[in-house]
């Protein structure tokens, strides 16, 4: 009851404080969300893409929308250190129906350098596991460890990303043994060409899991 009453004091000050505005418009809003419905209609779904590392082994990759604004102008945040932008997306994501399609046991999330890390303050993937494991019920476990610096995978081409990401991660032993026989679902903001995504799940497949899928904010989509 106490609780209940001081979230609702809380809210009332912050209201007033800051007032509720559209993340993208800027539009006045009545309640705390991310977007105005003006710009929540432009919010469009997107089919569930196959994504092939290799020629045989085939996961699904899942996304709340293509790489467009509004829902663009949260996942750009991350390079402004801007936390809350980020904590909207987490759970526009964690809440999305995308998630009703999804089929896991555990979570996991694309690692930062801790180089990265230090100078952003967080880690956008691993803020959208802990929404998704809040609202879903699974564990997030840390499987795989980032073990390189490496340069933004937006400035360069298809082979420099590939080659950029080589030998970045690994995979923590500690964990491994949790691998075998699970439906693993890998989170991040952004899947564009996949490199970084082919990389991570190279390490995971040979531990044996039962399947492997990908959920994202957006994905690229080449017209």
């Amino acid at each position: 009851m106490i609780q209940k009453f001081l979230t609702q004091i809380y809210e009332y000050v912050t209201y007033f404080i800051s007032p509720p505005s559209c993340l993208y418009c800027h539009a006045d809003l009545s309640v705390r969300t991310a977007f105005c419905h003006s710009c929540m209609i432009q919010i469009l779904p997107i089919v569930p893409f196959d994504f092939y590392i290799g020629k045989h082994t085939v996961m699904k990759v899942f996304a709340v929308s293509s790489y467009k604004d509004p829902l663009r102008s949260l996942i750009l945040a991350k390079h402004h250190s801007n936390e809350t932008a980020i904590h909207f997306l987490a759970h526009f994501m964690a809440t999305s129906p995308v998630v009703q399609q999804l089929d896991f046991d555990v979570i996991t999330f694309i690692p930062l350098h801790w180089t990265r890390y230090a100078s952003r303050g967080f880690n956008q993937a691993q803020m959208i596991a802990q929404a998704l494991a809040y609202t879903s019920g699974r564990p997030v476990i840390p499987f795989i460890k980032r073990c390189k610096k490496t340069q933004f995978q937006a400035r360069l081409t298809l082979q420099q990303r590939e080659h950029n990401v080589q030998n970045a991660f690994a995979l923590d032993a500690q964990y491994s043994h949790q691998i075998v026989g699970k439906k693993i679902l890998i989170v991040d903001d952004l899947f564009t060409t996949g490199s970084t995504m082919k990389a991570v799940c190279s390490l995971l497949l040979p531990c044996q899991p039962q399947k492997i899928e990908i959920f994202v904010g957006c994905r690229v989509i080449n017209s």
